[in-house]
């Protein structure tokens, strides 16, 4: 068994006795030591926990004890995302930390059986689409070790691709999730907000019991089944509010591809894609045809342009700040009065961010009226392919894309549109761009707490064949 395999497949193998838990813990750890370690993206490992986690569940298993949907799959979390007994960091020395207990999504990943191998590269403060910084270094993409495998989760992508962890973690606020998932050629889901606890992650405040009104976090996977699997096991309320509150995702609205509604968002007069992208996109959509989907394109779509792109920068900041120290929002004043407009999101009025937030509901009752005559919308993840590191391994300032020459952040901005109505999105690999050779990603959009829908679209297309991962070269990988 290949450890780029599918958990799905693992969980068959350990079921039948093929491998323990043990074994396969072992193999990944020798995987994270030996040919992954080319891309510095597990940049914490804990292996005696790791082993004594899978010989509990071989213990289990051989007692037979009940056992949890995800028993015995070894996985990786990101590194802003606590895990108790294990460092907790945003790319920053300063307010790194040792974590007490287990955010929500990884206290039930382990209830589910699941075993934590250690934690994986982020970029500081989570702000870059490179995964560098100066505690751990840059995390490179197996693909081509020039290349960036994505930010803010980029040491998550990398090592899912890679086989060196069978999930991980992403966080979303501004395609931090899609962006690595399309450049390492991965599935992935960012949830509705709300339906996943986004508590337990940096740089939100230590203990902080605010959920976060824009970000996301959902699971990367190598294939779509395990993608909603792993989406189930983290669906729900936690915190304060799971006191009383319960989560009813619908159920799918489609069970055949010959019933799925598709319509095709490739065009925004602010978000330009370059031509591979473009044909990767389209390419999935004649495919979807084929099948028997109805395919139409989305001709009035209800978000897009400088104003919401705008307008999604400033929730962005209203939300970022809350992780500020004193320090940082009085360094951010400082280059506000200077007239640095970027800083001054940050030091916007209550007045105006009640506003914005409301916009953003706004934006999702319009992506609603989309939703009735259609099951999902189908979009770029990302304008182009995985960007270069500079040769000093730092982020470029800008990309080419479409002809252009643009900032790099503008990478994210699909992420940013299709975030701004609160929407699910399933990330799916598109295979390699007809020029680079390199994964594209596309996103399957639904309405908003209808993540079912879109996963289920990714799923069906995979058993039909018309999406599947692939591996990147074996340099990167390592067999059981």
């Amino acid at each position: 068994m290949d450890t780029t395999a599918t958990g799905t497949a693992m969980l068959a193998a350990m079921a039948t006795g093929e491998v323990s838990a043990v074994e396969l813990t072992r193999a990944h750890l020798d995987a994270i030591a030996g040919p992954g370690a080319a891309l510095n993206a597990v940049v914490v490992v804990d292996p005696e926990g790791a082993l004594a986690a899978a010989a509990r569940v071989d213990a289990d298993r051989a007692a037979g004890r009940p056992l949890g949907r995800l028993a015995g799959l070894p996985v990786t979390v990101k590194d802003s995302v606590d895990a108790a007994g294990l460092p907790s960091s945003h790319g920053r020395a300063v307010d790194r930390r040792v974590a007490d207990v287990d955010a929500p999504t990884v206290r039930r990943l382990r209830a589910e059986g699941c075993v934590v191998l250690g934690k994986t590269n982020v970029p500081e403060w989570l702000a870059s689409m490179h995964s560098a910084n100066g505690l751990f270094g840059a995390t490179v993409n197996p693909w081509d070790p020039t290349r960036s495998s994505g930010g803010s989760s980029g040491g998550a992508s990398a090592a899912v691709a890679a086989g060196l962890a069978v999930t991980d973690l992403g966080s979303d606020l501004a395609g931090s999730l899609r962006v690595p998932a399309s450049w390492c050629g991965l599935f992935g889901h960012r949830p509705s907000n709300g339906a996943v606890s986004k508590l337990g992650n940096m740089p939100w405040p230590t203990g902080g019991l605010l959920e976060p009104l824009v970000s996301a976090i959902g699971p990367f996977a190598r294939s779509a089944a395990d993608t909603a699997l792993v989406s189930e096991v983290l669906f729900g309320a936690d915190g304060l509010d799971a006191a009383g509150w319960q989560l009813h995702l619908p159920p799918a609205r489609v069970t055949r591809l010959a019933d799925a509604r598709v319509a095709v968002w490739t065009d925004d007069p602010d978000c330009p894609v370059d031509a591979e992208t473009r044909a990767a996109v389209r390419g999935f959509a004649d495919r979807l045809a084929d099948a028997g989907a109805v395919v139409t394109e989305l001709t009035a779509p209800p978000v897009g342009g400088a104003v919401d792109l705008e307008l999604f920068q400033r929730l962005q900041a209203a939300e970022v700040v809350h992780g500020f120290s004193a320090d940082d929002l009085a360094a951010m004043a400082v280059r506000a009065e200077a007239g640095d407009a970027v800083a001054a999101r940050y030091g916007q009025s209550v007045w105006s961010a009640l506003r914005d937030l409301e916009a953003q509901r706004a934006a999702t009752a319009r992506w609603a009226a989309v939703f009735a005559d259609v099951d999902v919308v189908l979009c770029p993840a990302t304008s182009r392919v995985a960007t270069s590191y500079t040769p000093e391994l730092t982020a470029p300032e800008h990309v080419a894309v479409d002809g252009r020459r643009l900032p790099i952040d503008t990478v994210s901005d699909w992420s940013r549109l299709s975030s701004l109505g609160r929407l699910p999105a399933t990330v799916v690999p598109l295979g390699p761009g007809m020029r680079s050779g390199l994964p594209v990603g596309g996103q399957l959009l639904g309405a908003y707490l209808d993540d079912r829908t879109p996963l289920a679209v990714a799923r069906l297309a995979e058993e039909a064949g018309l999406l599947r991962f692939v591996a990147p070269p074996a340099r990167s990988r390592a067999a059981l």
